[in-house]
C-alpha cells in the first residue's frame, strides 16, 4: 500500500555511508509554475551507486538531490510516474525514465520538454 500524503527518503551520512535512515515528509499539495511531482516507481541499485556515494563530493553527486546537512540522497537510474503537474506540457500519469534519488517522490522543475522527455531545470541543478 502506498502512502499518498508523505514522501520517504533514504538518507546516508556522507561521512559514514554505513549510517542510514528513512525520513518521511509531507508531500506538497500545490506546486509552483512548471513544477512536477514524481512518484519513483522502480530503480536499479548497482555498484555504480556505491561509487556515486563514495565519490559524492568530488564528483558533485550530492548536489543532484538536496538533503539535510551531513546527509545525502544517492542518485539512481529508474522510472517514475507524474503524480501532479503544474507544467502545461507534462501530464499526470506520464511515465519517465531518469536520474532519481532513492526516495518515493521527487519534485522537479520541468524544462526543455519535448516528445522525447524533459529536463529538471531546478536552480540547484544549474551547475550540473
Amino acid at each position: 500500500m502506498s502512502d499518498t500524503t508523505n514522501s520517504t527518503d533514504f538518507l546516508v551520512r556522507r561521512d559514514n555511508l554505513a549510517s542510514t535512515s528513512w525520513v518521511r515528509s509531507p508531500l506538497p499539495t500545490t506546486l509552483a509554475q512548471d513544477e512536477v511531482l514524481l512518484r519513483v516507481d522502480r530503480f536499479a541499485l548497482t555498484a555504480n551507486n556505491v561509487t556515486y556515494a563514495v565519490a559524492g563530493d568530488s564528483m558533485k553527486y550530492w548536489n543532484f538531490f538536496p538533503a539535510p546537512e551531513g546527509f545525502g540522497r544517492v542518485p539512481v537510474w529508474g522510472f517514475a510516474d507524474v503524480v501532479l503537474s503544474n507544467h502545461s506540457d507534462v501530464l499526470a500519469g506520464e511515465r519517465l525514465y531518469g536520474y532519481f534519488p532513492m526516495s518515493s517522490h521527487l519534485v522537479i522543475k520541468a524544462g526543455k520538454v519535448n516528445s522525447r522527455g524533459l529536463r529538471d531545470i531546478s536552480e540547484h541543478r544549474q551547475s550540473l
